[in-house]
């Protein structure tokens, strides 16, 4: 098998009203013009508040179709409403932001084969939240697993499967709760699960649980520096991941393009208390 080139990249928050990050899409797009890769994957947040605005999905899926090469998109918690009772939008995952999202993007779980690899991406929003919906991808990701038949495996899904401790209590935001993260842990290593991909940590961050690399994809959108470093174990800065995929193994490489900008939301929290409730910056005033 030829190696696969292949680019992950996250949290880009797009928005035709609220546009404060589209010069480093812009950058991006002209990085993927370069690079040609064999395929990319988004991996949640592709909206700025798209849970919210409609048109914010209507705009996202015009700016992925720009991409020079095949793609495939998950859901984060700004493009579908977070697990219920999503505390901190206000607006949690429903049947109804679901279809909205799935009417732009196509499926919001999925299966993907790429030479001797078996992508699955996953709807994390949908874990542990009681929609029907849920029992329909652990459906589609046991069987994904076990007809797998000799094809590596890699998971992707937008939150990481936890932060610092695999045990880690409570219903943190930030990653996936403990029911569904026990269940997915012991599934990666039953299945020799080699890779999980995820986002929404606006940093980057490489670490292995047992059989499998976890890899956190830093945001081309904005860092926060307010929040603490883990130890040093996290890079924020923007950004995407490149990896080269053989039959068996794979490598990887945190990207940061010279063109980008690291916008730093610490000021904007202050101020605003969450970036959805920046005052809009549309396009326009990109196109002057």
């Amino acid at each position: 098998m030829s190696q696969l080139k292949i680019i992950q990249v996250s949290d880009t928050h797009l928005s035709r009203k609220w546009a404060y990050f589209q010069d480093n899409w812009e950058a991006f797009l002209d990085c993927m013009s370069d690079e040609r890769p064999d395929f990319i994957f988004v991996t949640g947040d592709i909206c700025f508040n798209g849970s919210k605005w409609p048109d914010d999905l209507v705009y996202a899926r015009k700016q992925l179709e720009r991409l020079p090469s095949p793609w495939r998109s998950i859901p984060g918690n700004h493009d579908i409403g977070d697990t219920p009772p999503d505390r901190r939008l206000k607006g949690p995952i429903t049947t109804a932001r679901r279809t909205r999202y799935r009417r732009h993007f196509g499926p919001d779980f999925w299966v993907e084969d790429l030479g001797e690899w078996r992508f699955i991406g996953l709807n994390a929003q949908l874990l542990d939240s009681g929609l029907a919906a849920e029992k329909a991808q652990m459906k589609l990701l046991d069987n994904a697993l076990e007809t797998a038949k000799g094809l590596s495996i890699a998971l992707l899904i937008h939150k990481p499967l936890f932060i610092c401790r695999d045990n880690e209590a409570g219903r943190s935001l930030g990653s996936i709760w403990p029911p569904s993260r026990k269940r997915l842990l012991s599934l990666c290593k039953q299945y020799n699960v080699k890779l999980v991909a995820s986002g929404h940590r606006h940093c980057y961050r490489s670490m292995r649980y047992g059989p499998t690399r976890l890899i956190w994809a830093p945001p081309t959108s904005f860092i926060d520096t307010r929040v603490p470093n883990i130890g040093g174990l996290v890079e924020r800065r923007v950004g995407y991941v490149r990896y080269r995929f053989d039959s068996k193994k794979f490598g990887h490489e945190f990207v940061e393009p010279s063109l980008f900008i690291n916008h730093d939301m610490r000021n904007w929290m202050v101020a605003h208390g969450s970036t959805t409730r920046l005052p809009p910056r549309p396009i326009a005033l990109h196109e002057c």
